[in-house]
């Protein structure tokens, strides 16, 4: 397995380009952070395990036949103090507000407001997060 840059986070997980991610955020194992077109993950953010986090899409160039050679890139925001699900999926653009749930296997396509839990596939709202209980109702 070629070298990968050290990080601070769990020894199997995948850093690509140079992601911002704020203070006391969690990144579990097997987890993908694609910084190549810019990512920000807010503090006291939780990552769990296989999550993966895109910033680029290589779709068109390839069903292109590479007649579009470009690979498309957008920032993906990641808010303070939001939990990213088990083997979630986020793709590259998307804004994900703080305080917000993202359930395990989610893939989430489109924003999502602060305090708020998104599920399935692709994620839909579910429910509100009480900042104070850190309930969903």
């Amino acid at each position: 397995m070629p070298d990968r840059p050290a990080h601070p986070y769990h020894p199997t997980a995948v850093i690509v380009g140079a992601p911002e991610v704020g203070e006391d955020t969690w990144v579990g194992p097997f987890v993908l952070l694609d910084g190549s077109g810019g990512l920000v993950i807010g503090s006291g953010c939780d990552i769990s395990a296989g999550a993966q986090i895109y910033s680029h899409t290589t779709v068109r160039r390839c069903v292109s036949g590479r007649r579009y050679e470009d690979v498309d890139r957008a920032a993906t925001f990641i808010g303070d103090r939001t939990h990213v699900g088990a083997g979630a999926v986020v793709l590259m653009g998307v804004r994900i507000g703080s305080e917000c749930v993202v359930g395990a296997g989610a893939v989430v396509t489109h924003d999502v407001p602060d305090r708020t839990c998104v599920v399935g596939v692709p994620a839909r709202v579910v429910g509100r997060i009480d900042p104070d209980t850190g309930l969903i109702s």
